[in-house]
């Protein structure tokens, strides 16, 4: 089972992205040129997200697309479910 992680503040958040990405690289057998060649990110950048998870939005999904891990953002970016029938019934249409 999945350890549960309880994140407190955005630099945790931050925190956690970075060893993830950091993870995903070494799963994916990369080194940090070969992920810079594969996303067009440079090294720097890469280095720096896996340093301290601060950097640019743009590069970090661009590295996602590099190591095959775009999937892992479809629960964060489906839509909330309806919070009422009167919500339900507008989002559903005539």
């Amino acid at each position: 089972m999945d350890e549960l992680l309880l994140i407190l503040t955005p630099r945790d958040v931050e925190r956690a992205l970075a060893e993830r990405l950091r993870e995903a690289r070494r799963a994916r057998g990369f080194t940090q040129a070969e992920l810079a060649s594969r996303s067009g990110v440079s090294v720097a950048t890469i280095a720096r997200l896996e340093r301290s998870g601060q950097g640019q939005l743009s590069s970090f999904v661009r590295l996602c697309a590099a190591l095959d891990r775009l999937d892992d953002f479809q629960a964060l970016l489906k839509p909330p479910p309806p919070r009422s029938m009167d919500e339900l019934r507008r989002l559903s249409g005539p």
